[in-house]
């Protein structure tokens, strides 16, 4: 069963007797493992356990505080239990020594370890339907969440108002400091972000929050008999809820690929789709929807592929000396972030 360069027959043995299935497993299928030999882990595998069912095996040691790691993961894995204990369809995680989340020494280096249900393989590409389908997901969530006020402790990756995965502002500021680019749409942009920036921060303290699962996109998503399955909770946290949707919203609009041989035009229905989903199970409050055109807005404007990372973003276009292309992106994202609040965000 063990061939060389696969994670040790003896450790999954072991961690699955841990956890109450016995030792015997077959087909290994490993997903990460990457170690520096000086105490950076990350694994995660899958087998099929001795009683037959596929089990997700996950052993992390890839933060500095490994013990607060461990209360982070604790909770986030009893999120994910109340979350399929309600309806939503997640994988179930198991316990052993009355946790979700042990330590497994491994390579003599004590490693938080989890092991949950395999729910199927993720979605490869999006199309509106899938999106759609994802904002009733993310819906049903947030309100189960928020009607029964979990709370897991930490932030995710998408705070709007503050520090996020997606914020690019410094490298857009940088990029426009060169003189060749107009900068009197170059300061617009910034004074519009900085002003929208502002007016957020004010309605934030005001705007429902909760624990959310942090990264609903179709990477964490298994789609089968037209129902979602929702895994992978390891970015949970608590956040402002619009600023979940929005910006989880724009992430999965954005950055997940399309079907093979879709027309690109096609990309700018998936965020009104995902927000039709969302909006047909939770409607907004007035702030909430104030601060979800915002948010949208700065985003929309700035999202950071467009900035930096895409071959036609402004940093791409710049590099190559293409500043006519630059100036016209800069022209549309300043259009994108005046845009006037054309109430999507009120519709029931």
């Amino acid at each position: 069963m063990e061939e060389e360069n696969h994670f040790p027959v003896e450790d999954i043995g072991a961690v699955l007797e841990m956890y109450g299935f016995g030792p015997a497993f077959s087909e290994p299928k490993e997903y990460i493992r990457e170690d520096d030999g000086e105490g950076w882990i990350r694994v995660v595998l899958s087998v099929l356990s001795g009683g037959g069912g596929r089990v997700v095996i996950k052993l992390l040691r890839d933060e500095d505080d490994i013990d607060a790691a461990r209360e982070k993961t604790e909770k986030q894995s009893a999120f994910s239990e109340f979350m399929r204990r309600n309806g939503i369809l997640t994988p179930k995680r198991y316990s052993a020594n009355g946790r979700f989340c042990n330590i497994y020494t491994y390579n003599g280096f004590p490693c938080n370890v989890t092991v949950e249900d395999w729910c199927g393989e993720e979605i490869r590409a999006i199309d509106p339907g899938i999106a759609y389908k994802i904002g009733v997901l993310m819906a049903r969530m947030h309100l189960l969440s928020l009607e029964n006020r979990c709370e897991i402790g930490c932030g995710t990756l998408f705070s709007a108002a503050y520090w996020n995965d997606v914020d690019v502002y410094e490298d857009f500021c940088e990029i426009c400091g060169d003189p060749r680019l107009d900068s009197s749409v170059a300061a617009e942009i910034k004074r519009l972000r900085n002003e929208k920036l502002r007016a957020l921060r004010t309605l934030w303290d005001r705007l429902p929050k909760a624990a959310v699962q942090g990264d609903i996109s179709i990477n964490n998503l298994v789609l089968e008999n037209g129902e979602l399955t929702v895994f992978d909770y390891n970015n949970a946290g608590d956040e402002v809820l619009v600023s979940d949707l929005v910006m989880e919203g724009l992430l999965t609009a954005y950055e997940m690929e399309l079907p093979e041989g879709s027309d690109p035009a096609s990309q700018n229905k998936l965020f009104p789709a995902l927000l039709k989903g969302y909006l047909s199970v939770r409607r907004l409050t007035s702030d909430e929807a104030d601060a979800a055109w915002l948010i949208y807005t700065l985003y929309n404007s700035l999202w950071f592929s467009r900035v930096v990372s895409r071959e036609d973003s402004l940093k791409e276009t710049v590099q190559r000396g293409d500043f006519a292309a630059a100036n016209r992106l800069l022209v549309r994202m300043l259009a994108d972030i005046a845009e006037e609040d054309d109430g999507r965000f009120r519709e029931s």
